[in-house]
């Protein structure tokens, strides 16, 4: 098949890694003794929890398990509304492991001064979502790269982003061509392979389409807020501004 961000190349690719011997960890889980080559997989949700659905799906019928990291501090997403805890918990329901992804420029410089903060995070999200105790920085800086904290594990600590092949697809991009091959061919024992379900397309969706209905979703989901909120005509302003966006 030929290289693209599709999710029947993304299946292909990791029936492959199953072909060549890997075996799908954890961060937060030890090597097994007969496990000749393995793959720590992991998924950061930097733009919405949806996108990730159909890649969560297409995993978990292949018997595979991955880390989906969900962004604390983000812009566009609440990680504590219902619709956001029902989709982590479907996730979840899949067989996959929740993490925190947080974006590092909101933290200390201080690595100490780091691990109080996200230890503090992991405290008062835990109670509301299932995670596993691991985090995935967002715009990672020097002070956390090759780190290891005590308190948590970071996917970017020496072990996992310095003593293993790190394989990412960061900004729709793979730095190093596709890995489809690399992966096949098992000649890494061990590979951190970091995907962005926002960059990968169903059927024939184009990713300026997908945005497109992303953005829609998000709308329409500000649009029954303000009009179950707000009265006084809300409803047709909105359905104005609906058009002037042309989300549909």
């Amino acid at each position: 098949m030929k290289c693209s961000f599709t999710l029947d190349h993304y299946r292909e690719m990791i029936e492959n890694c199953l072909k060549s011997g890997y075996t799908f960890l954890g961060f937060h889980q030890p090597v097994p003794a007969n496990a000749h080559r393995v793959i720590y997989l992991r998924h950061d949700l930097d733009v919405c929890i949806e996108e990730a659905i159909d890649m969560a799906n297409c995993e978990a019928s292949l018997g595979v398990r991955a880390t989906y990291f969900v962004l604390v501090n983000s812009p566009l997403y609440n990680l504590l509304a219902q619709d956001t805890l029902k989709l982590l918990n479907y996730i979840q329901s899949k067989g996959h492991w929740i993490g925190l992804h947080i974006d590092a420029n909101a933290l200390p410089n201080d690595p100490v001064k780091i691990e109080i903060e996200v230890t503090r995070l992991f405290d008062l999200y835990v109670s509301k979502i299932p995670l596993v105790r691991v985090v995935s920085f967002h715009r990672p800086r020097q002070e956390v790269l090759g780190y290891d904290f005590n308190a948590f594990i970071s996917t970017y600590s020496s072990h996992f982003f310095k003593k293993i092949k790190y394989i990412s697809d960061s900004r729709g991009i793979w730095r190093e061509g596709c890995p489809c091959q690399l992966l096949s061919s098992g000649v890494y024992q061990a590979v951190q392979l970091l995907v962005h379900p926002i960059w990968w397309k169903v059927g024939e969706e184009s990713l300026q389409d997908r945005l497109r209905r992303l953005l829609g979703n998000r709308f329409e989901i500000f649009r029954q807020y303000l009009a179950e909120n707000i009265s006084s005509g809300i409803g047709e302003i909105l359905e104005k501004a609906n058009l002037k966006m042309g989300c549909e």
